[in-house]
């Protein structure tokens, strides 16, 4: 029996364990966590010492996807484990000898930051938050290069400052960083160019061939964009695993699991001369609520480069 077959028979249920879990969280901060993935049933445990969970997902594509994205992702400040039931054991305490990337220093706030009814959580002692893989320079240059030949877009994102209107693309749950667009009239005007090309051009364009997706496959997706909606958008294929593929919304800065059959093709180099809509940004006080926030926008201040990768630039969010 080869190991696949194998795994399928232990894994009747597609159940995995998520350890580690910040004692105070609640039920559905996990389902937000979890929520790409199909969430068939959830049993969350806890007492004074530990708090863990067990989780149904849809399928064991899904449960492959869910530990090799979740694993080790930080949740207000403490490394979730993320394992298969068997292995459950062996993954209670994160254990790795990979030096931990760069950090990024959120200072203590006072108060909580408001804007349009959205509370912003502040943050009551000092954190270190560990910079997301999809926001790192090291990711970006080689998507970018990838996708469009260069990567100015990354050295260029630093020039914009002062006041701004932010609108809120994606944001990871009890972190500061986002990806956001800026409501500038040139992102305005970009925007309308590449929705309407891709809107026009969706019905047209074929679908990928299985045995043609692989890491690096420039193509067309249906991002998830909050309230129930979608939209088509250029995406990069990360890795394709079995019947699903985790793959990278260039215009929205986020990572989704989405089916290999859903995939169109997007060769034409007219779709790849606007550069990225979004760019990342983090909280310079306070981390996002649970909750979904995505098409809200944002109005504040930039106040200049991050300390451990200058493209993320630190927001601070007006209040009052």
């Amino acid at each position: 029996m080869d190991g696949e077959m194998q795994l399928r028979r232990l894994l009747k249920t597609k159940e995995i364990f998520v350890g580690n879990l910040p004692l105070d969280i609640k039920v559905e901060e996990i389902v937000f966590l979890f929520k790409d993935f199909g969430i068939k049933s959830l049993k969350k445990h806890n007492n004074s010492f530990r708090s863990f969970a067990f989780l149904e997902l849809m399928s064991l594509e899904a449960a492959k996807l869910a530990i090799q994205l979740l694993n080790g992702y930080f949740v207000k400040g403490r490394p979730m484990s993320v394992s298969f039931m068997e292995n459950r054991k062996t993954h209670e305490v994160l254990k790795t000898s990979t030096p931990m990337p760069g950090l990024e220093v959120i200072p203590a706030s006072e108060g909580g930051l408001t804007n349009g009814g959205i509370h912003i959580s502040p943050v009551n002692q000092r954190v270190d938050y560990v910079v997301p893989m999809e926001m790192r320079s090291s990711f970006l240059s080689h998507m970018l290069n990838s996708c469009f030949g260069d990567a100015t877009w990354l050295r260029s994102v630093v020039s914009v400052t002062g006041e701004v209107g932010l609108l809120v693309t994606d944001t990871l749950p009890l972190m500061p960083y986002f990806w956001a667009i800026v409501l500038n009239e040139e992102c305005c005007k970009s925007m309308e160019k590449l929705f309407t090309a891709l809107a026009k051009a969706e019905c047209g364009l074929g679908f990928l061939a299985k045995g043609e997706i692989q890491r690096g496959t420039r193509c067309l997706a249906q991002c998830d964009i909050g309230d129930g909606g979608s939209a088509w958008n250029r995406c990069w294929v990360l890795e394709p695993l079995g019947d699903l593929g985790v793959v990278f919304f260039l215009d929205f800065g986020r990572c989704a699991s989405v089916p290999l059959n859903s995939l169109r093709k997007l060769d034409g180099e007219q779709f790849w001369e606007i550069r990225p809509l979004a760019q990342p940004f983090m909280l310079e006080e306070g981390v996002f609520p649970p909750q979904d926030i995505r098409r809200q926008i944002l109005v504040g201040t930039l106040k200049g480069p991050s300390q451990w990768e200058p493209h993320i630039l630190k927001f601070v969010v007006k209040t009052g």
